[in-house]
C-alpha cells in the first residue's frame, strides 16, 4: 500500500492532484475497449452514409482520439495506425479477421511543387468547416473541469 501523498503526487494541467494510476487504467480501458478501432469504423461509417454537403462533428476526449481524427479528415494514410495498433496481435492469435483499414488515398512522395497539405486536402473527403480545434472556454471549465480535455472538430462531407 502507497501513502496518500504518494498517490496523488502527480499534478494535472490545472495543477491538482491526480492518481498515479489514472493513466494505465485509461490505457486498460482504451484496449479493452476496442476504442480506436470502433472510432475509425464510426469514421468510416460517417464517410460512407454522409451525402456531400453533410456535417460531422466529432467530440474527442484523449490525444489518441484527437490524432485519428484528425488524420482520417485530413486524408492521411490510415493503414499506418493498424501496423502500430496493439490489438493486432491479439486478433491474430485468436484468428480473427483485420478491420478494414484505409481513410484516404496514400499521397505518397509529392512531385510538381505541390504541398504536402494541397495533396492532402485533395485526397480528402472533408472540408473543415473551423480553423484548428475547438476547446472548452474558460468559464465552461469553470462550471465542467471534466471537460479539460475535451476537442470540438468539424467538417463538410466533399
Amino acid at each position: 500500500s502507497f501513502p496518500g501523498t504518494a498517490l496523488y503526487a502527480r499534478r494535472d494541467k490545472l495543477e491538482r492532484p491526480s492518481h498515479v494510476a489514472t493513466k494505465t487504467f485509461q490505457a486498460l480501458r482504451i484496449f479493452v475497449n476496442d476504442e480506436l478501432n470502433e472510432l475509425h469504423a464510426g469514421l468510416r461509417a460517417a464517410q460512407t452514409l454522409l451525402r456531400p454537403g453533410g456535417r460531422l462533428c466529432i467530440l474527442t476526449f484523449h490525444s489518441l482520439e484527437d490524432r485519428l481524427v484528425k488524420r482520417f479528415l485530413s486524408g492521411g494514410d490510415m493503414a499506418t495506425l493498424a501496423q502500430r495498433h496493439p490489438g493486432r496481435e491479439l486478433r491474430r492469435r485468436r484468428g480473427e479477421e483485420e478491420p478494414e483499414w484505409g481513410g484516404g488515398e496514400d499521397t505518397g512522395r509529392l512531385g510538381g511543387g505541390e504541398s504536402q497539405k494541397a495533396t492532402a486536402v485533395k485526397a480528402s473527403h472533408w472540408i473543415p468547416l473551423q480553423r484548428g480545434v475547438a476547446t472548452p472556454q474558460k468559464e465552461e471549465l469553470a462550471e465542467n473541469p471534466r471537460g479539460r480535455s475535451a476537442k470540438l472538430r468539424a467538417a463538410l462531407r466533399c
